[in-house]
């Protein structure tokens, strides 16, 4: 979508209740014209949502239609986790993300299309850019519903890369913050170290607007802030990058120079096999005595997948988190003296439908916790987005938000 079009749905532009109303109206329309093809939700409310919109509702999210990940419960909507045959069990409630957004006007339109209990398996969703594209996983829905221009914002998750790299794919701003900013409580718990909640959006000031809402004393727009400096990560060949890589690295170095931007680059300074594995070692020791027990049916790939990790000793689990610990400590001192780290969100366009795509450009930093923006700046040669990932320091968010929306404005290729 290109960044003229993207502008006028972008959320934070529409500064009254008409605008909002109007921005609405236009979100309903792209429903009928292209839902059938993309596929984004599981089940969604129109009329409900027009009844809402027409009740005029206050606060900073008033007006604002939300989809929701097929794994967070809503009170309006049932939660399958993204098994059809899939049966509730007790009352319907609102996950904590949900009620907040509710209660500063935000309208649920729906819940958006998960894969299978988040794993890797494709769902129906399609890319909006090519509906022979996967969307990525797990939050497929979410990321294809802000894309196609059905709502403002999309609730996610991420436990390895389920928001950035959709994002990516999608087109779409994804931004995952620091850890705990956004509880998950009423979320499924798959990794109780490594589930966040993420937000997509049309632009990063809209995602960092919805955070702070929800979050924070006041509703905050990030204003675009140029950053002094920044610092890429020139990843080892064992990661692919798609061929593209290193002429958008060369192309984006050269367009923040000329901006006055101080552009460095560092090869990847933690081991590969922890930067590639950490986060499966910490996320599927928890998932095998998180997930197991609740799933309804198991799913027989998940149950393959995890059925090592329960006979691993604890003693490993414990070993992977010092790592951790000390891979943060490391980190923190990387970033410092930068505005942002940057890196690929994904490593290629959208891969066919039949694959979700490879979590590795997340994964690490999903595990060390620091919060993560993926901008839609990039294009391949077939003319797919490909997102840039900017990274800070924990607790940064906001200003990374605001870097990130300087990069939005300033620097698409």
């Amino acid at each position: 979508m290109p960044h003229g079009t993207a502008m006028s749905l972008d959320f934070c532009s529409a500064t009254t209740p008409d605008a909002r109303a109007a921005l609405a109206e236009r979100q309903f329309a792209a429903i009928v014209s292209r839902e059938a093809a993309v596929q984004a939700f599981v089940c969604r409310d129109v009329v409900a949502a027009r009844a809402r919109l027409g009740a005029s509702p206050d606060g900073p999210l008033g007006g604002a239609l939300i989809g929701v990940k097929d794994i967070i419960t809503t009170a309006d909507f049932p939660t399958r986790y993204g098994a059809r045959d899939t049966q509730e069990t007790g009352p319907r409630v609102d996950a904590w993300c949900v009620a907040a957004a509710k209660q500063l006007g935000g309208i649920i339109l729906g819940k958006t299309v998960c894969t299978e209990f988040a794993y890797p398996l494709p769902g129906p969703t399609t890319n909006p850019h090519d509906p022979r594209r996967s969307p990525g996983g797990s939050s497929s829905g979410s990321a294809a519903a802000v894309a196609a221009g059905f709502v403002s914002f999309a609730l996610g998750t991420q436990t390895a890369g389920s928001t950035i790299r959709p994002a990516s794919y999608c087109g779409v701003t994804g931004m995952k913050p620091t850890y705990g900013l956004l509880p998950t409580d009423g979320v499924e718990a798959i990794s109780s170290t490594c589930d966040h909640v993420g937000v997509f959006a049309v632009s990063p000031r809209d995602a960092w607007y919805f955070v702070s809402a929800t979050t924070m004393p006041r509703a905050e727009v990030a204003t675009a802030r140029r950053p002094h400096r920044v610092l890429f990560l020139r990843l080892p060949p064992e990661i692919p990058c798609g061929e593209e890589y290193p002429e958008l690295l060369a192309a984006s170095s050269a367009a923040l120079t000329a901006n006055g931007v101080a552009v460095e680059t560092t090869e990847l300074p933690f081991p590969l096999a922890d930067f590639c594995e950490l986060q499966k070692e910490l996320c599927y020791w928890e998932a095998a005595r998180l997930l197991a027990p609740r799933q309804r049916p198991p799913v027989p790939q998940l149950e393959v997948l995890l059925a090592s990790y329960r006979q691993r000793d604890f003693g490993d689990y414990a070993a992977a988190r010092r790592r951790r610990e000390a891979y943060q400590t490391q980190f923190g001192a990387l970033a410092a003296g930068f505005d942002a780290v940057l890196l690929p969100a994904a490593t290629g366009v959208a891969p066919p439908l039949s694959d979700t795509g490879d979590a590795v450009m997340s994964r690490f930093w999903t595990a060390l916790h620091v919060p993560a923006i993926s901008v839609p700046l990039w294009h391949g040669s077939s003319g797919l987005p490909l997102g840039l990932q900017l990274l800070s320091v924990l607790g940064e968010d906001r200003r990374l938000a605001s870097v990130a929306q300087w990069f939005y404005e300033r620097c698409s290729l």
